[in-house]
């Protein structure tokens, strides 16, 4: 079953009816405090977000079966380690919102080791989303990754990167959401 929730006002995210049947989730710039609700939906395999409230992707961890990851606008998001305990994700995209790309502006986090590490990881968007030494080669010891798409990256590193792993630069696939 798929769930939409799109520019909703309120601050507490609806109750989720049958959460054990829920697949895939979008949440689209709505006003939620926090993302709780979700927890209960064990059995999440795409969740897209745009507006994502949460300081951390510790909410994330209970999450075995997700495989597809997009989160637009991740302000309040500096360490990717939590998503290593994901090991069955094989997309992620991680975005700041399209207006800062204009401003320069980049969400920094601590380091793209724990995405090197997931070991089904294929697809992997970074837009704006850039760690602190402003490197992607922490990517290179993937085992895994098929494509990468990047944005606010030095070209010389994006080309060392591709060069070095024969990683294409292609967009990742779009989510599936079924009912």
């Amino acid at each position: 079953m798929h769930l939409d929730f799109m520019r909703d006002k309120s601050k507490v995210m609806p109750q989720i009816e049958s959460p054990l049947e829920v697949t895939s989730i979008r949440i689209w710039h709505c006003k939620y405090e926090s993302l709780e609700q979700i927890n209960k939906c064990k059995n999440i395999e795409v969740l897209v977000i745009a507006s994502l409230p949460a300081e951390d992707f510790e909410f994330l961890k209970n999450f075995k079966n997700l495989k597809y990851l997009s989160v637009v606008h991740l302000p309040k998001i500096n360490d990717l380690s939590p998503l290593e305990a994901i090991t069955s994700l094989e997309t992620v995209s991680l975005s700041t919102l399209p207006s800062w790309d204009s401003s320069g502006k980049v969400s920094v986090i601590s380091t793209l080791v724990p995405l090197a590490s997931l070991p089904k990881l294929k697809h992997l968007e970074l837009f704006g989303v850039r760690p602190e030494n402003k490197s992607p080669l922490e990517l290179t010891s993937s085992k895994s990754l098929v494509s990468i798409r990047l944005s606010k990256y030095a070209k010389k590193l994006e080309k060392e990167l591709y060069e070095s792993t024969g990683i294409t630069n292609d967009w990742a696939p779009e989510p599936e959401f079924r009912n």
